[in-house]
């Protein structure tokens, strides 16, 4: 039996996020040795030079070569914007914390993309989501431990998860007009180049097996970012984004097997508020999930 179209966007959506968290382990693994920036250079490089070519490839066997064609260029420069201060404040903030500390954090975007899409794309958000996303807040705020003090490098991480949430509103928005590869490819260029501007001035020689280890982390992205364009496309955001959740699982099993990290009491708590929450919202917006999904999924291009 062949799956549906949102069923297979919620699985590649899956897949994505655990490329995602095989990329973090090998960004937080070589930042004790180098400079975020330098890693960045080396991870998204590579990821834009896989994405190119495989871009190439597919336009070369394509009849109408329209895989490399931007509709919106505004939209690529928009999200590369997000995506480059986004992901460079993460990246600073990952090496001070554990996995499962940050993707607690990380949580926090679905509630912040729902505030900027009412903002960015003019979707009023129903009544019954406010209070979900003051229990996420909560929840965070949990995670964080305040009464132990203010960590800033939690601060930052959520500062990137807001500009993060910022890039994710305008994927929303690329999925109708542009194709996953160009979104892929444009954000991997948009983040590299962002990090080259910086690593001369904070450059140290790499270990062979250490930018190996880069290259790797840069393969990890590119297939993470080409099935998480696939799955906005394959599947509405409903169905899309709950797979994000699957993070907490792989960046504690990450964390205690790669860095010996035992999630803490605080994280514990505050991240099964924060999934509990969410799977009330999943809940309630899906209560016609075949309904909704073939509405939205007939939608969107598949193609």
């Amino acid at each position: 039996m062949t799956p549906s179209a949102p069923i297979t966007g919620m699985l590649l959506s899956a897949a994505a996020f655990l490329f995602f968290t095989a990329f973090d382990v090998v960004s937080k693994f070589l930042a004790g040795r180098y400079s975020v920036f330098q890693i960045m250079s080396v991870e998204f490089v590579t990821a834009g030079a896989l994405m190119t070519g495989y871009a190439l490839w597919k336009d070369w066997n394509s009849p109408d070569r329209t895989t490399l064609r931007m509709s919106k260029p505004y939209l690529h420069l928009m999200r590369g914007g997000f995506q480059i201060f986004g992901q460079s404040l993460a990246y600073l903030a990952i090496p001070h914390l554990s996995l499962a500390e940050f993707y607690v954090i990380v949580f926090c975007m679905p509630a912040v993309t729902v505030l900027k899409a009412g903002w960015f794309l003019k979707e009023r958000a129903a009544a019954h989501i406010w209070p979900v996303l003051a229990v996420n807040f909560i929840g965070v705020l949990i995670a964080m431990r305040p009464d132990q003090g203010l960590n800033l490098w939690a601060l930052a991480a959520f500062a990137g998860v807001v500009l993060l949430a910022g890039g994710l509103v305008v994927l929303r928005r690329m999925s109708h007009s542009e194709t996953a590869e160009m979104t892929g490819i444009t954000t991997a260029i948009s983040l590299a180049l962002g990090a080259l501007v910086v690593t001369p001035f904070v450059y140290k020689p790499m270990e062979p097996s250490d930018f190996a280890l880069a290259m790797l982390g840069g393969a990890f992205f590119a297939p993470a970012q080409m099935l998480l364009v696939a799955a906005f496309r394959m599947a509405p955001v409903a169905l899309a984004s709950p797979p994000q959740f699957l993070q907490l699982a792989y960046g504690a099993a990450a964390g205690y097997l790669v860095f010996g990290e035992v999630p803490g009491l605080a994280v514990c708590i505050g991240g099964g508020i924060v999934i509990a929450a969410n799977g009330v919202l999943i809940y309630v917006e899906n209560k016609g999930p075949r309904s909704l999904a073939r509405k939205e999924g007939e939608s969107l291009p598949t193609g």
